[in-house]
């Protein structure tokens, strides 16, 4: 009797530390959950499973406390040690959390500072600007290609430089083979010479999910970019004063003086460039 007696003390001890470790797990926990943030999510992850464990040992503990008249000492004792067990191993879960908690490299502050600032604060243009663009076929000044099949030009800007989208550039062939063999054919790649001269450095490269930031990047000449995939809410394309954007579609040319920047997004876009694509950092 003595030594129950001394087990359920120190119960009540460890449940009161518990306690305090449950009310400051919950803390962290509240804000964290209302936030989206990829990196943090492994941190929200393991506290929520720490309070969860926690409970349940919680309530383990009480229903042992009113049982126990009715169990033998024997039962009494086993479950005893296995929610000391389980108090323990929530000691070392701490430290796990802790490690995740004080990361200095988390992904989402890399991602920040390789963004381009424009993805977080755009300003749509006015109908104003809008009503001057056209749309129209080509044939790039009387291209013998174009002449038989023009192109479908699309301006996207005008002022103070020049976007231009050339669509169904690539058949849906042409596309395919590009994207699993990540070769440009020859015959492609001459087309792409009729549309932006002195072409030089393309290859088909992919754009992570992290996206690309092309505001500091000094790039001569124009900047050009055939889509291999179609997405409406990844890949967006912007350019410096954001505003506006261009969705991906798969065999699309964008043609601009100004060099592009791709925002964060949940998915990856294949993609012709005659640019690197990939982050300075890495």
């Amino acid at each position: 009797m003595y030594h129950h007696r001394f087990t359920v003390r120190r119960f009540i001890a460890l449940l009161v530390l518990y306690c305090c470790l449950e009310a400051a797990c919950t803390e962290r926990v509240a804000p964290a959950t209302e936030s989206v943030l990829a990196d943090i999510s492994p941190l929200t992850d393991a506290l929520q499973g720490h309070v969860e464990k926690f409970k349940k040992l919680r309530d383990d503990l009480k229903a042992l406390q009113n049982s126990k008249d009715s169990n033998n000492p024997l039962h009494f004792f086993r479950e005893t040690m296995r929610i000391m067990e389980g108090l323990t191993s929530l000691g070392k879960d701490w430290k796990t959390i802790e490690r995740l908690q004080n990361n200095p490299n988390r992904e989402f502050e890399t991602l920040l500072e390789e963004m381009d600032p424009v993805c977080g604060q755009r300003s749509p243009r006015t109908p104003f600007f809008e009503i001057k663009l056209r749309c129209s076929y080509t044939d790039l000044g009387g291209k013998p290609y174009y002449r038989i099949g023009p192109l479908k030009q699309e301006q996207l800007n005008l002022t103070p430089f020049t976007v231009t989208v050339y669509r169904d550039f690539l058949t849906p062939n042409e596309v395919k083979r590009a994207n699993e063999t990540r070769q440009i054919d020859p015959n492609v790649r001459r087309r792409l010479h009729t549309i932006v001269p002195n072409l030089f450095n393309v290859a088909v490269r992919a754009i992570s999910q992290k996206g690309y930031n092309g505001s500091n990047v000094k790039h001569r000449g124009y900047s050009m970019m055939v889509y291999l995939e179609s997405y409406i809410n990844a890949g967006m394309t912007l350019f410096q004063g954001g505003t506006f954007t261009v969705a991906p579609t798969s065999g699309s040319v964008l043609v601009s003086r100004a060099h592009p920047s791709i925002c964060p997004s949940g998915n990856s876009v294949n993609v012709i460039t005659n640019f690197n694509v990939l982050s300075k950092k890495k």
